[in-house]
Formats: C-alpha cells, structure tokens, sequence
C-alpha cells in the first residue's frame, strides 16, 4: 500500500490509467454472461485477465484497476457459491492484476464497487437501495478488508451514485488506517449523483476520509465532466480522478453501452488536465487502444 506521500508524489503529473476490464475482456473474444460479469472470467480463466491488464499496461496505463468490482460475499452466495470463494476472488483479483505489472512502473489499485454492482440490474445508476448507512458501511468494511490482506497498492472505490452510501465507505475506511483510496462517482444527465445529490455534497463527503487520496467521476458521459470536477473543485484541493465511459448510454436489459464513442477521451482530455484532473483514463466502452491514444496525447 502506497504511503499518502508516494501517492501525492505518483500524481505530481498526469496519469493515465487504465480503461474498461470488460471491454478489453470483449476485445479478446470473451463472451462476459451470467450475473458474476467480469468476475466469472477471473474464475474461469485468470489468465485472460491478466492479459487484458497487461494490455493496458502496454498501451501506457501506469494504474491498473482489479477485476474485483462485482465480487462480494453476498453476491456469490446468490449464485450458489460461497462466502470462502468471493474471499478467494477478490485477493485473486489482487494478485493477477500485479502478474501483469510485474517488471513496469504500473501501480495495482483494487476496485471498490458500489452496492449496487451485485444487484446485476443496474443498481449502480440509481442508487437508493433502500439500505442504511450501517448496512452499507458492513457491506463495504468485509471486502475491502479482504483487499487489504492482498497488498494492492492503493483503492479505487468507485461508481459510487449516492452519497450515503459515499458516507458508509468513509466509515468503513475508518477502520483501516494507513490505506489510500481514490473515490469516484457516477452521475446523470442532470450533472447530480444517480441518487440525487450534487458532487460537491459527495465530494466533501469523501475528503473527510483521511484515506480519501484523490476525488473525481468514472463511467460518465465524458461531457458531464468538466462541470463535475468545477464542482469538486469548489470542496477540496485533492487530486482528481477521471475514467469517463466512450458516452452513449448503459442499456441495462441487454447489458451494453449504445451509441459509444471512445474518441471523446482524447479530446476533453487538455480540459480535464487544466481543471486539475491528475488522473484520467476509461471505463465501459474503452479498451487498450483508446488508452493508447489518451496516453500518447499528453
């Protein structure tokens, strides 16, 4: 786990990180079906995730982020496996990711999905599950507890649409002091949080958090983005994290983003740049090539 330090000194200047697993995955000829998405590749097959890391890392991405989004207790037991294999998953998840940067300068960040994620009905872009606060802080505290006992070398909460449950991830990261996260949210049309909440009130939120390293937004409109980093701008200094989708928009009945266009990524990325982003990369509708393209812009 980078110290705060190391993580201020990695973001000095701008970082490209990486793009959609799920993407590349697809890119490789994977067919990602079933509830457990990108994780029930990591089950079959490790070996296609660690390429499609590595893939990034080729392209020029100097952060990875772990397959580990969907994966929780409660969602692998919904499927008939158990509590032990979700454990198992998510330190899999951890350690495949580091194969593939093994002999680069390319940091592991372990993924902190939302709630949301292991409902497989597109949760993450409403919010409002009807948990509270504490429910949602037990939740989060077991899997990054699990993370943890992998050595990432950082967190990356992210996707997260309502700022409840922005709170229970802080709580939960009281729990483990000295770990380094970055936090972002995902938003609507409307430039709030899918919940309802504005990104200043998440953000502020989040910067409470002294594990809390870097603040921003991922699989968003990458037009929604400007707006959304002048927001967290008016609450915190942190370094801002960006990983925009290729737009269009997630049909959660087929399962796919519609009407993408992964080329915005290179031309907002000088805007990003000059709003303070330190971070900028890709999300759903992104794969090695865009992310080869947004580092050579730089």
């Amino acid at each position: 786990m980078l110290t705060r330090e190391e993580f201020e000194k990695f973001v000095s200047s701008p970082v490209v990180i990486d793009g959609g697993m799920s993407t590349e995955l697809e890119q490789q000829g994977c067919r990602l079906e079933g509830a457990l998405w990108t994780a029930q590749a990591l089950l079959d097959d490790p070996e296609v995730i660690r390429l499609a890391h590595r893939a990034y890392v080729d392209a020029g991405a100097r952060v990875v982020i772990t397959s580990s989004y969907q994966i929780s207790r409660a969602g692998f037991e919904e499927v008939g496996l158990s509590a032990a294999d979700a454990d198992r998953a998510l330190r899999a998840s951890v350690t495949v990711a580091g194969d593939a940067v093994v002999g680069t300068p390319a940091l592991v960040a372990a993924s902190v999905g939302p709630y949301g994620a292991i409902l497989h009905d597109g949760s993450e872009y409403r919010g409002n599950y009807g948990l509270s606060r504490e429910e949602l802080r037990e939740f989060h505290t077991e899997r990054i507890a699990v993370l943890l006992e992998a050595e990432p070398d950082l967190l990356a909460i992210e996707t997260i649409p309502d700022s409840l449950e922005v709170q229970a991830l802080v709580d939960a990261l009281a729990e483990f002091p000295g770990a380094i996260a970055w936090m972002s949210f995902t938003i609507g049309a409307d430039g709030k949080l899918w919940a309802g909440q504005s990104v200043a009130e998440a953000a502020q939120i989040a910067a409470s958090s002294p594990a809390i390293a870097a603040i921003g937004v991922n699989c968003v409109d990458p037009a929604l983005v400007s707006a959304a980093i002048f927001e967290i701008r008016t609450v915190t200094n942190l370094p801002v994290v960006i990983y925009a989708n290729g737009g269009g928009t997630w049909n959660s009945e087929s399962g796919v983003w519609e009407n993408a266009d992964a080329d915005a990524l290179v031309a907002y990325a000088s805007t990003w740049l000059s709003q303070g982003a330190r971070l900028i990369g890709g999300c759903c509708g992104t794969h090695a090539g865009d992310i080869r393209q947004l580092a050579t812009s730089f």
